[in-house]
């Protein structure tokens, strides 16, 4: 009885472990406005869980010295290790220190694009509570930038772009500088969503 129960909490740690470990990996990708609670939440029952698994797991193996009785407890540790590398990677990649960041407000949506110092992007397409993320790199000579690919999520769709004071016949708040999506030959594409620029680090 004591080996299926044993089985039993080391089932359930591992579904846990590996649930945790998989969503906190996809919101380097995508993220929703409930994903946090809903994180916080399976956290904490892991915990509980956890503690509660790994103190009859300890107590079973001082009794019987069977080392399987270790698995769960050190899984614990395992799965918390790696959950927290997961966390620190994905902040680590948003933090880098930005050289340009531009933005499009659509009212319900809205798309951004993070040029970052270290020649890595991050694009983010978000409506009402949801954001997709999309990475890649990027080059930048002067004002154009040449992204890795030419197109991102139906929004971008060139591998050229280029910085530029720009306004929208003449309306006053559509004046200031941009990101432009360009043809090869120069022409700003027509229709093309414009990125305001936020913040412009460049020298």
């Amino acid at each position: 009885m004591k080996a299926r129960n044993h089985l039993i909490r080391l089932t359930i740690l591992i579904l846990i472990g590996f649930y945790l470990i998989y969503q906190f990996y996809q919101i380097k990708f995508s993220s929703f406005l409930w994903h946090e609670f809903i994180l916080g939440f399976v956290i904490i029952i892991g915990a509980i869980f956890w503690t509660w698994a790994g103190l009859r797991d300890i107590k079973a193996y001082k009794q019987n010295q069977k080392k399987r009785f270790l698995i769960g407890p050190i899984l614990g540790l395992i799965f918390c290790a790696l959950i927290l590398v997961i966390k620190w990677k994905n902040n680590a990649e948003f933090n880098k220190p930005t050289l340009v960041r531009a933005y499009y407000d659509g009212d319900f949506n809205g798309t951004s694009i993070d040029l970052k110092t270290d020649g890595t992007y991050i694009f983010d397409n978000h409506a009402i509570g949801f954001s997709d993320y999309v990475y890649g790199n990027y080059k930048i000579d002067d004002k154009f930038i040449s992204l890795d690919r030419n197109e991102i999520n139906g929004v971008i769709k060139t591998d050229l772009l280029e910085i530029k004071n720009f306004t929208e016949n003449g309306v006053d708040f559509m004046t200031g500088t941009y990101i432009l999506q360009i043809e090869p030959n120069g022409n700003v594409i027509e229709r093309a969503t414009k990125f305001r620029i936020v913040e412009d680090n460049r020298k």
